[in-house]
């Protein structure tokens, strides 16, 4: 029937197909596989997936229970109910992954989250497909500091996927090696002669938006802003925080996400019982920084771990001591998710939200482009990337040493 319809029609209908069905369109036929699998549908496609999410977002949830990372996706709406799960196919060294970021599908994971294990992957889970990264340039050892922030974005011009790793091993007397990795051509590029005299906050999250990843850092008189690296012409900006935010308070905590659509700052107290949010209404209009809304959860007593997200109707979701998702409004009313919990250290540290939009990117790769290839290509705790003694605590593990005022936020 295909043969008696234009191009336009049927890729006017096949870019309204959620992943699953849009892959098995494939197998319709070589002309069905090359439409689908060309650079152009892909993009058609993961925009109309764009301008659905803005009706009812998704949001990507992971939690580790009994060492297993847990991967779902969550509508953001009022029943929050689970529209997805995926099947987490790698391990990692560490009790989970850090998630680095979310764009146009894909996750960044880097197994950092106590011993550097030098391994990053871009993963689409909706396509089961993935890249593992070669090693950078610059690796921990166990002489000195070491510290090391990342970010993950995408060139729209170049149509270019990129991650920036920017690492410190003398905070107070040299700037950072700063290497970029560019998708397209699959290797680490030294770019240091682009840093900045900033130091991002040890586990700073990085936010994606407008083409750049946003980080929280100081300047070396201990003033706080956000610090930029533009994925298009690959260089580092800065941007201010509202004046009065921008000295140091070590009873805040500053975190950086996206609203709606904007920049926003979230800052909460170590109790997490005080939280405001202050969101960028005109990206890069320092002018534009407009405190959106305070929660206090005073009346409602302690218990309360960290913040997690901003909800697109501008509640709070949180995790609590006790390992329950609860929805904050800025009232201070909460609402308890159905969703179970766990109290374990582990637990509570692994739950992460973010933003979410399935997509087929990566399925132009081809059938050897998978999970399989990149799983048994991960480090073990016996591989050489751990030492000749496979201990890895002596070389890779964190080094607690660094300057305390910038430990983790």
């Amino acid at each position: 029937m295909s043969d008696f319809l234009p191009e336009g029609i049927i890729v006017n209908i096949l870019i309204r197909l959620p992943v699953k069905p849009l892959i098995c369109c494939t197998c319709v036929s070589k002309s069905w596989y090359t439409l689908i699998t060309s650079p152009e549908f892909i993009s058609a496609h993961l925009n109309f997936a764009i301008s659905g999410n803005e009706v009812t977002p998704l949001l990507l949830l992971r939690r580790c229970v009994k060492k297993i990372e847990h991967y779902d996706l969550y509508c953001d709406s009022v029943l929050f109910d689970r529209h997805f799960t995926f099947e987490f196919p790698f391990r990692s060294i560490n009790p989970f992954f850090t998630i680095i970021g979310s764009c146009n599908g894909l996750l960044c994971l880097s197994d950092d989250r106590v011993f550097y294990m030098n391994t990053i992957i871009i993963w689409n889970p909706c396509v089961r497909k993935s890249v593992l990264l070669p090693k950078p340039n610059l690796v921990y050892n166990s002489y000195g500091s070491f510290m090391q922030s990342l970010g993950f974005g995408f060139d729209p011009v170049g149509n270019d996927y990129k991650i920036v790793r920017i690492t410190y091993t003398d905070l107070d007397r040299c700037l950072p090696q700063v290497e970029l990795y560019r998708l397209s051509m699959g290797l680490w590029e030294d770019i240091s002669h682009l840093a900045l005299k900033y130091i991002i906050y040890n586990r700073s999250r990085p936010a994606y938006i407008n083409g750049a990843t946003h980080w929280i850092a100081r300047y070396l008189d201990g003033n706080d802003l956000i610090l930029l690296f533009d994925m298009r012409h690959e260089v580092f900006r800065e941007m201010l925080l509202p004046a009065r935010l921008a000295k140091d308070d070590s009873q805040k905590s500053k975190e950086l996400v996206i609203y709606r659509g904007s920049l926003a700052l979230v800052l909460c107290d170590d109790s997490g019982v005080e939280c405001c949010i202050w969101v960028m209404k005109e990206y890069g209009v320092v002018e534009s920084w407009t405190k959106q809304f305070d929660v206090n959860l005073h009346d409602f007593g302690g218990g309360f771990m960290k913040h997690l997200w901003v909800r697109k109707d501008g509640e709070v979701l949180i995790v609590t001591k006790d390992g329950y998702l609860v929805s904050c409004d800025p009232s201070a009313r909460v609402n308890y998710l159905d969703f179970p919990g766990c109290r374990s250290e582990e637990y509570l540290c692994s739950v992460h939200v973010n933003s979410y939009t399935k997509s087929v990117v990566f399925l132009e790769r081809g059938p050897d482009f998978s999970d399989a290839v990149t799983f048994s290509k991960l480090p073990s705790l016996q591989s050489h990337d751990c030492g000749s003694d496979g201990n890895c605590g002596s070389h890779y593990r964190h080094s607690h040493e660094v300057n305390p005022s910038i430990s983790q936020r």
